[in-house]
């Protein structure tokens, strides 16, 4: 048993410094430090391990050892850049690296050694990848990204876990809240980030990116494109972008209220469904699309969006306080404006409301309704005439199957 174990972190240590190697001598064409070079670089570390074991007096064996090998790669790296000119540090730093993992199979930290080996080899071959990423991003970008992380990393967790009264008996848990908008506003960064590489490559897609973020503003700038240069996929990328809303909306109420979602998930993917059937279009288009907007993510839209989920959020409790029955009005009005906020304020506030589920799950689908008509009216306004008469009626259809499925799953 005992050699059967030797054996497996033997050839453990091997393979983790080798898929680093292999990576390095692919991709860089290394001479020096590549495949088998690694690999037992990450060998020593087990064996430093193993010999540490032997005697209590030879535990600092791997310590030390990890010091020679951080020394060794110094004194590469000084020579390398001394004789080649070469600066990069990075196949410099997989020598340590790979001790260390050996170190962590030596330990029997196997899935440790593995995911690191592995999120280490995804990370080297990222370079064009990740380059090109730094070259295409702004300084505003970038300070929103700053920004973002210090509400997420700083601000959310020394916000009070209890809920706090903020006007008559309305109550809000600020870390609850918060949650919601860090997750919009992540679903947003990711669309955005997909969007601003690969997005413009096909218009459908650009579409769907766009819906996650705001469905209401593409569908806007849909519109106004359609006047100025025609497309057969216009159609279909309102459909992907009234998909994505609806699938965002599904998302978050799934988070908040999983018996709401058992209401509404068939009638939202019935109406999904309508949408997707509308997006298979043959035709490809001939060149590539342009952006449907500039800056779709900021922290500027993060904090518009939490002001207007706490808007609608008190405006639901208001109505609910004075005139219960009027809830449904309220909900429309609010989809006017975010659906999603329509969907979460719902969700998470059921019971302070003083409703059941099945009204839950109406309320929701009716803030759907209302951010599909607006839709409808934009299209109507300020769409060509082509693309209104084909689009509005798709939005109608997929209403209709939404109406009609959870008429049948509510009763």
């Amino acid at each position: 048993m005992e050699n059967l174990l030797f054996l497996q972190q033997i050839l453990l240590s091997i393979g983790v410094g080798a898929l680093i190697g292999l990576e390095r001598e692919h991709t860089k064409h290394q001479r020096i430090t590549g495949l088998r070079t690694i690999a037992l670089i990450s060998l020593l570390g087990n064996l430093s391990v193993m010999i540490s074991q032997l005697s209590p007096n030879l535990s600092y064996i791997p310590y030390l050892s990890l010091l020679a090998v951080i020394g060794y790669t110094f004194l590469f790296y000084y020579f390398r850049a001394k004789r080649l000119q070469a600066l990069g540090m990075t196949t410099v730093l997989t020598l340590p690296l790979a001790f260390i993992l050996g170190i962590f199979v030596g330990f029997n930290r196997y899935i440790e050694a593995i995911a690191g080996a592995i999120l280490a080899t995804i990370l080297l071959f990222s370079r064009d990848y990740s380059h090109m990423f730094v070259r295409k991003l702004t300084n505003k970008e970038i300070d929103d990204a700053l920004l973002f992380g210090t509400i997420c990393f700083i601000i959310f967790p020394i916000l009070p876990s209890t809920p706090v009264t903020i006007y008559d008996n309305f109550s809000l848990n600020l870390q609850s809240f918060f949650l919601v908008v860090i997750t919009v506003s992540i679903i947003s960064l990711i669309s955005f980030l997909l969007l601003r590489f690969w997005g413009h490559r096909a218009l459908p897609l650009t579409g769907f990116l766009g819906g996650l973020i705001n469905s209401v503003a593409t569908v806007a700038s849909l519109s106004s494109k359609s006047k100025e240069k025609p497309s057969p996929l216009y159609v279909a990328t309102l459909a992907t972008a009234s998909s994505a809303m609806l699938a965002r909306n599904l998302l978050l109420v799934v988070l908040l209220s999983p018996q709401i979602f058992s209401l509404i998930f068939i009638p939202i993917l019935g109406m999904i469904a309508v949408f997707i059937l509308q997006s298979i279009h043959p035709a490809k288009p001939r060149h590539e699309t342009e952006m449907l907007f500039e800056q779709p993510f900021s922290v500027v839209s993060a904090l518009k969006f939490s002001a207007v989920l706490f808007a609608v959020m008190l405006f639901l409790h208001l109505i609910s306080q004075l005139s219960p029955r009027s809830l449904g009005i309220a909900a429309f009005i609010g989809g006017l404006i975010s659906s999603a906020s329509v969907a979460v304020s719902i969700s998470s506030a059921q019971s302070s409301l003083g409703i059941t589920t099945i009204e839950g799950a109406y309320l929701v689908m009716i803030g759907c309704f209302a951010s599909l008509i607006t839709k409808i009216f934009t299209l109507q306004t300020s769409a060509s005439k082509e693309f209104s008469r084909r689009g509005i009626p798709v939005i109608v259809t997929s209403m209709l199957a939404g109406a009609v499925l959870l008429i049948l799953t509510a009763h």
